[in-house]
């Protein structure tokens, strides 16, 4: 069975966010909608959706805000699509140099948008694809780490954050470690945050790196 990706739509403009909603929807999506830039990033936290698609004037902070928001975040791997009326030349280069990965004008044609997600979710598959099998050719590393400094990096965790990285090293999504042991998915979010500043850890999978490098000595308990 393929997976299903989860796609956020972020717009205030309620017709346009049901009609989106409902055309992705229809073409097997599994859709999530926030009506303003704090909810979009609260939906974010707690969902990890594969893809944002994302107005740029919001109420609460627009869409520049959130997109600065959404790449600060620790081991994130989504998708973000600009579908905005600002059509000058400066906004649409403006919205790329802060890391949007594509940017689409109102209104948008249905044949335009449905092959932007598509394309912009086969090269996501791709780049994570290169960074599991690197992982994977560097397994061996974790062996280099003596128990001594695994011990060591663990000592600065709670016992939640423990827990939180022995999940990661068995490679579970944020709702499946959210499920197994009874945290919102938000919550589990927040704690891969602090292993990260705790640890001052670089790079989008680097709290998966290290878990995989330490799991011998990960214990749950």
């Amino acid at each position: 069975m393929l997976r299903k990706y989860k796609i956020l739509i972020i717009e205030d403009e309620l017709i346009l966010r049901e009609n989106l909603k409902e055309l992705l929807t229809i073409h097997g999506y599994e859709m999530l909608t926030a009506n303003d830039g704090e909810h979009g990033l609260e939906t974010i936290k707690a969902e990890s959706p594969d893809m944002v698609i994302c107005d740029i004037r919001m109420p609460k902070f627009d869409g520049y805000q959130l997109l600065k928001e959404v790449r600060n975040l620790p081991e994130t791997f989504m998708c973000f699509i600009f579908l905005s009326a600002k059509v000058e030349h400066e906004d649409v280069r403006f919205g790329m140099n802060m890391g949007a990965d594509d940017y689409l004008t109102k209104p948008v044609n249905s044949k335009d948008l449905l092959a932007a997600i598509q394309i912009r979710l086969n090269q996501r598959d791709k780049l994570l694809k290169e960074l599991s099998d690197r992982i994977n050719r560097n397994l061996n590393d974790k062996l280099d780490m003596s128990k001594d400094d695994a011990e060591k990096i663990i000592s600065r965790l709670s016992k939640s954050e423990v827990r939180i990285l022995y999940y990661v090293a068995q490679e579970k999504s944020t709702q499946e470690i959210a499920a197994l042991i009874y945290l919102s998915p938000k919550t589990v979010e927040n704690h891969r945050h602090n292993i990260s500043k705790k640890l001052d850890l670089k790079g989008g999978h680097s709290v998966l790196t290290l878990a995989l490098k330490i799991k011998p000595y990960l214990d749950p308990k």
